[in-house]
């Protein structure tokens, strides 16, 4: 350790100012980049507790948890929690044993908390809370629904106040993120609640969502049957849409061409009653012959039974048939249809060949798309096939998708930026140290150079071969020792072996 330290103060006292300056620095990145990389080791993974936490669970569960001594984070608006990853399981089965997160409806969980001595009227509030607590979790868990909240009215019953009044509901959903609730998913709400509640009618049943929009209720079914024909109409044009870039990208490949249709449905009912006679048939006639016998009175004498007769002529229409025919809503009246077509001949393949898309034209295209939606078979059908070279954008890099404003995406550019620098530092460092150490080396062999040369001078002087005078130049002294080599070789190598072998003992 001694020797070491030692080294560092000369390696330390050769180096010039630059080299000193440069040396701290790299030292001080060095210790930051390791500091940010200890930091980054010693930062456990989060993940999420819980999410959707209503202000006062969050704080209660942050409570426990600090109390626990576990780190958290606090996301979304204090509405989500994360945690470790080692803890995350062990903290819900803590919060579990804790009834927590509740949810703000209490449900059933009302009944069973109800005081010794209560009124009946807080035993009926507590009943109806108990009641639209349960319905607003069955509602949250359809799909698209993030939270409900549940109001019921259900009047007292009071046997003198004559007719007794209907219940009523009314619901209110916020709905997750892009999703928007259908017709059929709003009536199997309301029918759920009123399947739920006793005296309950679907007609007495409101739903709202979140944004204000009233989604079934009393003045709403204009507005339902609207958005139940705007759904038959979108769905018979994609169908029809879907049918014919089907078998366009059958030969074209996938993404070119795009088939947009126009549907025109019919919304009224109409009931026919068609009455169809035979042909060549007049009328008909038809006779008929009635024969009476009288009966004697009392003052009357008998007739020997004479009998009157009396023929009737009757005129029947001809044969005809009835036929009562009723068109029901939702019947195509007319297609208008718009195409989008790329015939450019695309890139050849490996073996030198083209798609198969070269060898169709525009009339082409239009007779599938004829055939696939129907179109000319009604009066007022419409297509247009427009050919154009489709638009690609430029593929973008990974980088470029995911946003550089992600501040984990920067923070994950510090983490590895630090790694870099602490390797680069290291280098810096092992460099400077030994191009010291060279430089000192240098220094050295050359002093012992100059010493041997001036011993060797010496050791040749003094054997004669060279005269005294303590001349110092290099260029005399190099000629004389060429001199003695040539002269007396013999006798130069035994002074130069003899120089040598002082030198290794004296080290």
């Amino acid at each position: 350790m001694a020797q070491a330290l030692q080294n560092f103060r000369e390696i330390w006292q050769r180096m010039s100012l630059l080299q000193r300056v440069g040396l701290l620095t790299v030292v001080l990145a060095v210790v930051g980049a390791g500091g940010v990389l200890v930091a980054w080791a010693r930062q456990p993974h989060m993940v999420m507790l819980y999410s959707s936490l209503s202000p006062e669970e969050a704080s209660k569960i942050v409570e426990k948890i600090r109390d626990d001594g576990t780190r958290y984070e606090l996301k979304e608006g204090g509405t989500t929690i994360y945690v470790p990853e080692e803890k995350v399981y062990s903290l819900r089965l803590a919060m579990a044993s804790l009834g927590l997160p509740a949810g703000d409806q209490g449900g059933y969980k009302i009944l069973s908390e109800e005081k010794i001595g209560s009124s009946p009227f807080t035993q009926r509030i507590n009943f109806i809370r108990a009641i639209e607590g349960e319905l607003a979790k069955t509602v949250a868990l359809i799909d698209g629904v993030a939270s409900a909240r549940v109001h019921v009215v259900k009047p007292e019953s009071n046997v003198f106040a004559g007719k007794e009044k209907e219940a009523s509901a009314t619901a209110v959903l916020r709905l997750k993120s892009g999703w928007r609730m259908s017709g059929a998913n709003v009536a199997a709400i309301v029918h759920l609640l009123a399947g739920s509640v006793e005296g309950l009618t679907p007609q007495r049943v409101v739903v709202v969502d979140s944004q204000g929009n009233l989604l079934s209720g009393e003045g709403n079914s204009e507005l339902s049957t609207a958005s139940s024909f705007l759904d038959y109409k979108s769905q018979v044009e994609q169908y029809l849409a879907h049918k014919a870039e089907d078998m366009l990208a059958a030969a074209l490949g996938p993404g070119r061409a795009s088939v947009k249709v126009e549907a025109t449905i019919e919304t009224t009912t109409m009931d026919t009653t068609t009455e169809t006679y035979e042909k060549d048939s007049g009328p008909v006639l038809k006779e008929t012959n009635k024969s009476t016998t009288p009966q004697p009175g009392p003052e009357s004498r008998p007739s020997g039974g004479a009998k009157e007769s009396n023929s009737e002529t009757e005129y029947l229409p001809p044969p005809k048939t009835i036929k009562k025919q009723m068109d029901i809503p939702g019947k195509i009246a007319s297609v208008s249809v718009a195409a989008l077509v790329d015939l450019t001949p695309p890139p050849a393949d490996p073996n030198g060949k083209n798609a198969a898309a070269t060898m169709m034209d525009a009339n082409q295209v239009t007779d599938i798309i004829r055939n696939a939606t129907g179109v000319g078979q009604r009066t007022g059908d419409k297509i247009s096939v427009v050919q154009a070279a489709f638009y690609h954008p430029a593929a973008q890099t990974p980088g470029q998708e995911q946003g550089q404003s992600n501040r984990e995406f920067y923070l994950e550019i510090a983490k590895r930026g630090s790694l870099g620098v602490l390797v680069i530092g290291v280098l810096l460092a092992l460099k400077i140290f030994r191009g010291s150490r060279k430089k000192a080396a240098l220094a050295a062999g050359a002093a012992g150079s100059a010493a041997g040369a001036l011993a060797l001078q010496g050791q040749i002087g003094s054997a004669g071969m060279l005269p005294s005078g303590g001349e110092t130049n290099l260029e005399l002294l190099r000629a004389r020792i060429t001199r003695a080599l040539q002269d007396n070789p013999e006798e130069v190598k035994r002074l130069f072996m003899n120089w040598i072998e002082s030198g290794k003992g004296e080290s």
